[in-house]
């Protein structure tokens, strides 16, 4: 490579660095530190139900919650099935009505009859609270259309419409039907905040969404609107999904996103409301069932800490004792939890928008450029060069006004596939190393690759990213693709031949020795097994795994992660002071990469706050270094003193 070419890269790299700076430790962590106030709600039909136990009101129940930190009520939207089952309404098909004998038939059915006919296949509400009466039918004409009101007599009425009545999730016993007056009363009384939870319904249209969100609007008080199925009411409509926006937008709250709970639409739904969403943690009654409140304070405190989560939904705990004093005290630990985290228990904050500056993503990604020409030189190092970081421009800068949003995800991709490969390639060498000197190249190399999680961390800042309604792409590429050049690089440098092309040939063309070939295959499984773990939806972790790790939590206050101290990093130490002699060392170098590529990694969690992923890296690194000496020194023990035993 000519100097002047390499020497350019450097600078590019430099400048790229500086950019990435800027955004990450300027822009983004000055919008994290004061984004610190989490709120705390509880589900309206679960604190009336403790309440009781204890002889308490709704309201009575409420208030004492908010004397120990809850701020909001999630307020889940009345089906038809629910209401009936309380007593509120009665249900009846056409049919029913029609075969019933007149001597048992209600004298509301002759007043029925004297008002339209009673068609078979119909479905009849009969309602005795004018209440709920005005709850539920204007929710039935804007949902349904198709609908008649009767007013039999003072306080009785009759709701006719078409659908059949069916115990069927997406039928009209499944029919989101607002909220009672009642519950809203009491919320307001107890002076909390209600959550609303939408129910989705089909058939949707530009008219239901209206006319339900106009209804909706009225509601006093509303802190936010989240959903409760898994696909929102206009999805996959965008004409729909735009309007659905802007009727949310009319009501001046954020959207809920609810951890681990896919719905389809939540996502774009976020974007066209130009991010104002807020996250959920919560910990479901079937999940309370297996755990103790200890496990569940815990759970919650890393969400609000290490994920960002704004809104904590507790859900109560049902035990033997005062079950209302228990969930007080369960309260009053999450709350202490959330304090000793720094964070502050109140209204939600709302995360503030982080600006995308173009010409710095250019200039960002311009150094992950510079850095995978770097790559490309150490296999093949050529005049033609040049022109392939000028075809790599002329593609990436275009790309940022075609699609900045992909373009930005591409990049950071090859970011941390290039730099933790890179940095490998460039300091591991054939001679080991004295502790010091390994240590120190230790870090050098944790470094540079950690370039790979700042260009990363540069290139995806924005709430789009920290609020998970975007995401970074090729979880599992990143974690493979460093291993794979990593083993053709030392492969080849192993092995005979003048040249890239004569390796290759030489390397293909070795017998393949039984002991090679068994190594190779427990590699490969353990590299699956790498695979799997990778991402939120990888292998199941063990029970006791978990309480490792909350151990070390519990220790540390970030928890490293495992597959760096434990194993990457250690193993990177050891091939750096025996040296990489030959490819006998290639499965501890191949864990090295690992435990590199995971450091990197740990920043694509962009809705992790940036000075946990610090501190999870910083952790890790000196934890592997201390491990890594611990192995090295034992196994100098054992030699010495093994060989005095031979000898002796």
């Amino acid at each position: 490579m000519a100097k002047w070419f390499k020497y350019s890269l450097w600078l590019v790299l430099v400048v790229a660095v500086l950019a990435a700076l800027h955004v990450a430790f300027w822009q983004r962590y000055m919008v994290e530190k004061d984004f610190d106030q989490v709120e705390l709600a509880v589900n309206y039909e679960e604190i009336n139900n403790i309440a009781s136990y204890r002889g308490l009101t709704p309201v009575e129940g409420l208030k004492e919650f908010k004397k120990h930190g809850v701020t909001a009520v999630v307020l889940r939207e009345n089906v038809l099935a629910d209401l009936e089952s309380s007593g509120l309404v009665e249900v009846y098909s056409g049919q029913a009505l029609l075969t019933r004998p007149e001597s048992e038939a209600p004298p509301w059915l002759k007043e029925l009859t004297q008002s339209t006919t009673v068609r078979r296949d119909y479905t009849y509400i009969l309602v005795y609270n004018q209440e709920i009466f005005k709850q539920i039918f204007p929710q039935m004409k804007a949902k349904l259309g198709h609908v008649n009101p009767y007013n039999i007599e003072v306080g009785t009425y009759i709701i006719e419409t078409s659908l059949p009545y069916i115990q069927m999730k997406g039928t009209l016993a499944d029919l989101g039907l607002g909220f009672t007056e009642k519950s809203l009363r009491d919320v307001q009384q107890a002076g909390l905040r209600p959550i609303l939870q939408i129910r989705t319904w089909q058939g949707v249209t530009q008219r239901s969404i209206q006319e339900a969100f106009a209804l909706y609007r009225d509601i006093l008080g509303t802190s936010a609107v989240m959903f409760n199925d898994d696909t929102l009411p206009a999805y996959p409509d965008k004409v729909l999904m735009g309007i659905l926006a802007e009727e949310i937008r009319k009501m001046h709250v954020p959207l809920v996103k609810v951890e681990f709970f896919a719905q389809r639409g939540l996502d774009q739904l976020g974007l066209l409301l130009d991010k104002q969403v807020v996250r959920l943690h919560t910990v479901s009654p079937e999940e309370l069932k297996k755990s103790s409140p200890g496990e569940a304070v815990d759970r919650f405190g890393l969400a609000a800490a290490e994920r960002n989560h704004r809104i904590l939904y507790v859900r109560p705990y049902f035990t033997a004792g005062d079950i209302f004093q228990e969930n007080l005290d369960y309260v009053d630990g999450i709350t202490k939890r959330l304090k000793a985290e720094g964070l502050t228990v109140g209204p939600f904050a709302m995360l503030p928008p982080i600006p995308v500056n173009q010409n710095l993503i250019i200039l960002i990604g311009l150094g992950v450029i510079a850095g995978g020409l770097l790559l490309l030189a150490t296999f093949w190092s050529g005049r033609w060069l040049p022109w392939v970081g000028l075809l790599a421009i002329l593609v990436w800068v275009p790309l940022t006004y075609l699609d900045l949003g992909m373009a930005r995800k591409l990049m950071a991709l090859a970011a941390v596939i290039i730099f933790p490969a890179l940095s490998l390639i460039k300091n591991v060498r054939l001679e080991g190393r004295s502790p010091i000197a390994a240590v120190g190249a230790f870090l050098r190399i944790s470094l540079f690759s950690w370039l790979g999680a700042l260009f990363m961390v540069g290139l995806l800042a924005g709430a789009g990213f920290m609020l998970k309604l975007d995401q970074f792409i090729g979880v599992k590429l990143a974690h493979v693709v460093p291993l794979l050049i990593v083993l053709l690089f030392f492969s080849l440098s192993v092995t005979h031949g003048k040249g890239l092309s004569e390796k290759v040939k030489n390397m293909l063309n070795h017998p393949l020795q039984l002991g090679v070939a068994l190594a190779a295959g427990v590699m490969a499984a353990a590299v699956i097994i790498y695979v799997a773990r990778t991402g939120n939806e990888g292998m199941t972790v063990s029970g006791l795994e978990l309480k490792f790790r909350s151990l070390l939590d519990y220790l540390l206050g970030v928890r490293p992660r495992t597959k760096e101290f434990l194993l990457g990093h250690p193993a990177l130490l050891l091939v750096l002071l025996f040296g990489y002699r030959n490819n006998w060392f290639l499965p501890l170098l191949l864990l090295g990469t690992i435990g590199q590529a995971s450091l990197v990694n740990t920043f694509a969690h962009i809705h992790t706050p940036l000075i946990v992923s610090l501190l999870r890296a910083f952790h890790g690194i000196w934890l592997g270094i201390v491990l890594g000496l611990m192995v090295f020194f034992l196994n100098k023990l054992v030699v010495r003193y093994g060989r005095g035993y031979l000898h002796g």
